[in-house]
């Protein structure tokens, strides 16, 4: 559960709370809305003319939440239904005594297995087998560790792994950056920090890319501005390697010839499953309530999710994980944003995300029972649901 930042309400009254949301912020109405009104806004959009009478605001990492926003607000409790914080202004926050709650992990399968697909699709386009290649990933948290636990399972063992916090608290399996410069693919799992110790804004900057192998392919779904974006262009336009990118500098206007240059282009939506989603709302609505002085038991949302069916043509792990992440399709949208003017590009690429059709992280993915058992059993290892008991009737 998210750790609450801050002190609950001082008055135990049970009056209805006035909340504004991000409308894109699901299962609203069978958590947040038990606790009041529920006012359903543009989170890009938000001003702070819209908080004036708000008591609690539920916010999406496109929201930026500081003096600007706040300030003269009545606003005591702010949650933000993702995994980072780069958005919030957390100093000022709590200076003004504004209770702050994210959702560490709540999308990082989705992340995850986002990222494996995009290498996955990226491998195919460039002709390559991952298992062939070495792999660094950079940043071994939440997401991190996922992509390393994936990629054991697909069969891939030369992965080293780069995170400085972790192996200064003694942990012996992590590299150098400078080791991880010598991979053949790097994958990027960090959050955007300009300050402390290990600042990851500009992480990979134009003498990083430099000394990577001719041919190397570099993979972010974290945060655009962790990459230098007009180093990173010069780099693939003079064909010293590949990218396959689903955060992007400016967004949310990414610079068009990026999209063109990189082998794999998506929306920032690697997160954006109907699992993380959900639990990114479980996730703050347990805190909420914590915050209230109440027991934080959520509902069961994610059990009222619909299964999806992996195709009985699925001959390979590679197919299934590319049939439950879509990236080539969402690449081939994010492709049609360099058709349009700088303003469409950015209205264009909310509107992606925004009308994002749901996806489900691989446990909500039912395995045929007619596939291979040393296929099911990959399958299993990489979390798709292998134990479903298929009813349908057969005919012949």
């Amino acid at each position: 559960m998210s750790q609450v930042y801050g002190e609950g309400p001082s008055n135990a009254d049970e009056s209805p709370l006035r909340i504004v949301a991000d409308a894109n912020i699901p299962g609203l109405d069978t958590t947040f809305a038990q606790h009041g009104s529920v006012t359903r806004l543009n989170g890009r959009n938000l001003t702070s003319a819209d908080l004036r009478t708000a008591d609690i605001l539920l916010v999406r990492s496109v929201t930026r939440v500081d003096a600007r926003l706040l300030d003269d607000t009545p606003v005591r409790f702010v949650a933000s239904a993702t995994i980072g914080t780069d958005h919030l202004d957390r100093d000022w926050l709590d200076r003004n005594g504004v209770t702050w709650i994210h959702a560490p992990g709540c999308n990082a399968d989705a992340a995850a297995q986002y990222s494996v697909a995009m290498l996955l699709l990226s491998a195919r386009r460039l002709g390559f087998e991952l298992s062939q290649k070495t792999l660094g990933v950079v940043g071994h948290g939440n997401v991190g560790s996922r992509v390393g636990y994936l990629l054991n399972a697909l069969g891939i063992e030369s992965v080293r792994i780069y995170d400085p916090p972790l192996a200064e608290a003694g942990q012996s399996e992590f590299c150098s950056m400078d080791e991880i410069s010598r991979c053949d693919i790097i994958s990027l799992h960090v959050p955007l920090t300009r300050s402390g110790r290990w600042p990851t804004f500009h992480l990979i900057d134009r003498d990083f890319l430099r000394r990577l192998p001719a041919g190397a392919l570099l993979v972010n779904s974290s945060r655009g501005d962790v990459v230098h974006g007009e180093a990173l262009l010069r780099w693939l336009r003079a064909g010293k390697g590949h990218a396959a990118l689903d955060v992007w500098p400016g967004e949310p206007r990414p610079d068009p010839e990026l999209i063109r240059a990189a082998t794999v282009a998506t929306p920032h939506v690697a997160g954006y499953s109907l699992d993380g989603k959900y639990r990114g709302t479980l996730c703050i609505y347990a805190a909420f309530r914590e915050w209230l002085g109440k027991d934080p038991a959520a509902p069961e949302l994610l059990r009222t999710l619909p299964p999806r069916h992996l195709p009985e043509a699925t001959r390979t792990a590679a197919d299934a994980i590319l049939a439950a992440c879509p990236v080539e399709q969402d690449d081939a949208a994010m492709r049609r944003l360099t058709e349009a003017t700088a303003t469409e590009i950015g209205t264009g690429f909310d509107a992606l995300r925004a009308g994002y059709a749901p996806r489900r992280d691989f446990a909500g993915w039912q395995v045929p029972t007619e596939l291979p058992q040393n296929l099911k059993n990959q399958l299993r290892a990489l979390r798709f649901d292998t134990d479903f008991i298929d009813l349908t009737p057969k005919t012949g």
